[in-house]
């Protein structure tokens, strides 16, 4: 039945009915746009854990890594760990983003930036964000269910089995030396890769057609989304984690049994497959790729999620239940990794997409109703993440463009308009996902890269009081013109796709001895090659790498590493020195309302909100109670003194980091033997 037992579609189905349930329950708790988006900040610790586990731990991420660690070894777990490093940070993020005291995730420019324009900018970068940021999980969501329900060899069409012989056929020609092939397999070679590009070749056939599962998928997560609120998502979230669990750990002895063991292992993983870093020039993720990329993934995750992180109760839940959270994803994909290893082992060259491994290990792995429970873990964990940047994202244009064009707007309407606002996120992530992107890695990074343009101004509002209306609204246009308007606008102008100084190609050696296809691009995600020797640059097109190399840097000759660790540093470092600069050059912003800010920042949330607002007014009236606590009084500079809590917990969250690093490297050892 479509390539599952109906086992199998009755756990979906009974799945599927238990969402709707729990989103009808949750819609009976929903009475203004608090309870909407921040659950009334009522959650405690275990629901605040179970939510932050969710909302940073899907199946998208799990399919992910272990597409990764298929292409590139143990050194990809990198792809979605980078968060890793920054769980010492999260310690305090949590704290900032309950004590603002925001709902909407545009009222920082609106209140500590006093800039109606800049919050309506934001929540308009918020909702693109959000509707390009969730095709991450749709594709991967799509295309690992894709390989668990496939068409059996007998009902091929021509198309489709021409489409799988040549795959095979492309896999013998790759097990030979490309300078070793005949002059006639050189150009079957060439053909076949070609064909390749054009996802023309297959290891399998789907009875699942993408776009009408990105529709579908759609429209279940709007289903619980728009009736439930965050309330419905933290419920979901705790069978997510049980889930998560299960997908988590039940293909690693089934895998250790398929492969013969540790020692089967160790005999089919090249060694080179299990460093933790990649060391040669092919290595896409280096120690110095992987910094660069965690710091660039920190000033991404600024303390900015005022919906999710505004729903614990106080400052010690949100503390202890985001780090709690955070720290059971880190163990999470130790399993991740150790999966990606098995899948080395036993596919190395026999899957045409790397991402699919995950479904087809689930298929060939796990029996009839444990796959059936498989594709429900994955659907429950990757609804959670696009749920979640959707509602943020509606928030945003809730509170900070519709109340600015109508003030007056009852609760009632506000959250009736922010369901219209989901839909159609969800709509342009249907839309994204069939006609743009295909290359989760491109996604992922590029959702950083947009990520970055309003980071910096969350960092330098919570730490440097300088920091001005005028230089945060420079830097975000000048970030959008760099990040979303060349990358979109040069591949389509004809005479800039194909100038011959933007198509060039990485320094690569011997052509006679390199296969089609073995030069990267350089500013260009890929380039294409016409009959007639005319090349098109394609993808997005890499304005970053560009002005480096304006600026006299040899970015031609580094390799991909080099270059995407010089992209990740621009895109950390360009926007704030514009915030520096210009916040010199021009006038700081109200005395008034700098005074409130910091107030609240230095005021440890709590449950009760008539205590918190009386907290709140004390620090305001009193503003020496601020000065007192900052280490550098009567300063710019607006950080905290650490009390005895901060540092124990941030060293306790450190110790955990060293030891999964740990745990990594001796994983690698297992699989070296």
């Amino acid at each position: 039945m479509l390539g599952l037992h109906p086992l199998d579609w009755t756990i979906l189905g009974l799945y599927f009915l238990a969402i709707v349930l729990i989103a009808v329950w949750a819609r009976r708790r929903i009475s203004d746009t608090s309870d909407f988006f921040q659950g009334n900040r009522s959650f405690g610790k275990v629901l605040t854990a179970f939510l932050n586990f969710g909302n940073m731990t899907d199946a998208s991420q799990v399919a992910g890594v272990s597409r990764e660690i298929y292409r590139q070894g143990l050194s990809g777990i990198w792809f979605s760990n980078l968060v890793l490093f920054h769980t010492p940070f999260q310690w305090f993020i949590a704290a900032w983003q309950r004590r603002a005291r925001y709902i909407g995730p545009g009222d920082m420019f609106l209140h500590r930036y006093e800039s109606r324009f800049l919050a309506g900018l934001y929540a308009v970068i918020l909702v693109v964000a959000a509707s390009y940021g969730n095709t991450f999980g749709f594709l991967l969501t799509g295309k690992t269910i894709q390989a668990m329900m496939v068409v059996p060899e007998e009902e091929w069409n021509a198309e489709e089995r021409a489409s799988v012989e040549g795959f095979g056929r492309l896999r013998e020609l790759r097990a030979i030396e490309y300078d070793e092939l005949d002059a006639v397999q050189q150009q079957e070679f060439t053909t076949l890769v070609d064909r390749e590009n054009r996802s023309e070749l297959r290891a399998f056939v789907s009875y699942l057609d993408l776009t009408t599962f990105y529709i579908i998928y759609a429209i279940v997560i709007a289903l619980y989304t728009l009736l439930g609120g965050l309330f419905a998502i933290a419920i979901v979230d705790v069978i997510q984690g049980i889930l998560i669990i299960f997908l988590s750990l039940i293909l690693i002895p089934l895998g250790l049994s398929a492969i013969g063991g540790i020692a089967g292992m160790q005999s089919k993983v090249p060694e080179a497959m299990t460093e933790l870093f990649g060391s040669t020039d092919a290595s896409e993720y280096t120690w110095y790729y992987v910094a660069a990329f965690a710091l660039l993934n920190l000033v991404v995750n600024a303390p900015k999620s005022f919906t999710l992180g505004g729903s614990p109760k106080d400052d010690r839940t949100a503390r202890i239940g985001f780090v709690t959270g955070a720290l059971g994803k880190r163990f999470m994909m130790l399993g991740w990794a150790f999966t990606g290893l098995l899948a080395v082992g036993l596919y190395a060259g026999a899957v045409s997409d790397p991402t699919n491994i995950w479904g087809i290990m689930t298929r060939d792995l796990l029996g009839v109703g444990a796959i059936g429970l498989m594709i429900a873990a994955i659907f429950s964990a990757n609804m959670d993440g696009a749920a979640t940047g959707s509602l943020d994202a509606s928030a945003a244009f809730t509170k900070n463009i519709l109340l600015t064009l109508q003030p007056g707007l009852s609760e009632s309407r506000q959250v009736l308009v922010s369901r219209f606002v989901i839909l159609a996120i969800l709509l342009g992530t249907v839309l994204f996902s069939i006609y743009t992107f295909d290359d989760i890695v491109a996604v992922f990074k590029y959702a950083l890269s947009i990520g970055a343009i309003v980071g910096p101004a969350f960092w330098m509002a919570y730490f440097w009081r300088r920091v001005n209306t005028k230089a945060v609204a420079t830097q975000m246009l000048l970030s959008m013109t760099i990040t979303l308007a060349l990358p979109n606008i040069v591949p389509a102008v004809d005479s800039l796709a194909t100038a011959p100084t933007l198509t060039v190609t990485e320094e690569s050696g011997s052509a006679a001895a390199s296969p089609p296809g073995s030069a990267r691009a350089v500013y260009f995600e890929r380039i294409s090659e016409s009959d007639d020797g005319m090349r098109r640059g394609e993808g997005l097109f890499r304005a970053n790498v560009w002005i480096l190399g304006s600026v006299g840097l040899d970015v031609e000759s580094w390799s991909a590493a080099e270059r995407g660790t010089a992209a990740f540093l621009f895109d950390v470092i360009f926007p704030f020195l514009i915030l520096i600069v210009v916040s010199l050059m021009t006038r700081p912003n109200s005395e008034s309302v700098l005074r409130d800010f910091y107030a609240r920042i230095n005021t440890p949330a709590v449950a009760d909100p008539e205590e918190d607002a009386r907290l709140v007014q004390m620090k305001i009236d009193n503003p020496e109670l601020v000065e007192q606590n900052k280490m550098f009084p009567h300063t710019s500079i607006e950080f905290w003194k650490p009390t005895r809590f901060d540092i124990i917990g941030f060293l306790v969250c450190v110790g955990f980091v060293l030891g999964i690093i740990g745990l990594y490297l001796v994983l690698g050892s297992i699989a070296r033997g």
